[in-house]
C-alpha cells in the first residue's frame, strides 16, 4: 500500500510539469494581456499606458503565474527522484536537481511580483518608477537562465551515463537536454539589445528559447510518466534510491 501511494504521488508529481506549463502561459498571455510582448525599446509612457488598461485582468493574470511557481515543485521532486536512482538519495547530482528546480521556481514567482506592483498604483506612480519595475520584471523573467540550466546538465549527464536496463532518462534526451541549453545561450544576449533577435522580445532572445524550454518539459513529462507507469504495473521491478 504505501508503495501505491508513492507511485501515485509521483504520477501526479509528473503531471504538476504540464500543469505548471499551462499556467504560466494561460496566466501571462491569455488572461494576463502580455501578448504581444512588451517592446525594450518601448518608451516609458508606453509602458505605464498599459498598466493604466484592464488592471483586473492584468492582476488575476499574474496570480496565476504566481501560483504556477509552487504547482512547479512537486515536479522538481519527481526529477530529482528520476536522478536519484542513478546515483542515490544523497548525490551531488540529485541536490543540484533539486536546487535548480527551485530556482527556476522562483525566477517564476518574482517576475510576476514586479508586474503585479507595476499594476497596483500606476496612476499615482512616477512613469519612471513603473517603467525600472517592468524593465526588471522582463529581464529576470527572460534572462534568468544562468539558475535553471543545471537542470539540464544534470540530466545531461545521468542520461548519457547510465547503463543500467531501463533508465528513466534515454540517452537522447540527453542530447536534447544539452541542446536545450546550449539554445538558451543566446538568451544572455538580451541585456545588451533593445530591439532585434536578441532582444527580450526577438526571435533568440526570446521565442527559441521558449521553444526548447516549453519542448524539453513535455519530454520530461512523458518520461516521468513512462518511468512512473512502468513502476506501477512492475512493482518488483521498481528502482528504490538508496
Amino acid at each position: 500500500m504505501h508503495n501505491a501511494i508513492v507511485e501515485r504521488t509521483k504520477l501526479i508529481g509528473a503531471w504538476c510539469g504540464v500543469i505548471y506549463i499551462a499556467a504560466l502561459l494561460v496566466g501571462w498571455w491569455l488572461v494576463g494581456g502580455y501578448f504581444p510582448l512588451h517592446r525594450p525599446s518601448a518608451g516609458a509612457q508606453e509602458v505605464v499606458e498599459f498598466y493604466r488598461g484592464d488592471l483586473t485582468r492584468i492582476r488575476l493574470g499574474l496570480l496565476i503565474v504566481m501560483w504556477s511557481a509552487p504547482v512547479f515543485l512537486p515536479f522538481v521532486a519527481t526529477m530529482a527522484d528520476a536522478v536519484a536512482r542513478f546515483e542515490g538519495r544523497n548525490g551531488p547530482l540529485t541536490r543540484t536537481m533539486t536546487m535548480a528546480g527551485y530556482a527556476n521556481a522562483m525566477l517564476t514567482f518574482y517576475p510576476p511580483l514586479w508586474w503585479l506592483i507595476c499594476a497596483f498604483r500606476p496612476a499615482q506612480r512616477s512613469a519612471e518608477l513603473t517603467y525600472l519595475l517592468n524593465d526588471i520584471a522582463w529581464l529576470q523573467f527572460i534572462g534568468g537562465v544562468s539558475l535553471v540550466v543545471p537542470m539540464y546538465i544534470t540530466v545531461t549527464i545521468v542520461a548519457l551515463a547510465d547503463k543500467s536496463q531501463n533508465p528513466v532518462f534515454p540517452r537522447w534526451f540527453g542530447y536534447q537536454s544539452i541542446m536545450t541549453f546550449i539554445g538558451l545561450l543566446p538568451d544572455q544576449m538580451l541585456f545588451f539589445f533593445k530591439t532585434g533577435p536578441f532582444a527580450w522580445n526577438g526571435i533568440l532572445g526570446f521565442w527559441i528559447p521558449l521553444t526548447l524550454f516549453g519542448g524539453w518539459f513535455v519530454t520530461m513529462f512523458v518520461l516521468l510518466r513512462r518511468a512512473v507507469l512502468h513502476d506501477m504495473r512492475e512493482p518488483s521491478q521498481a528502482l528504490v534510491p538508496a
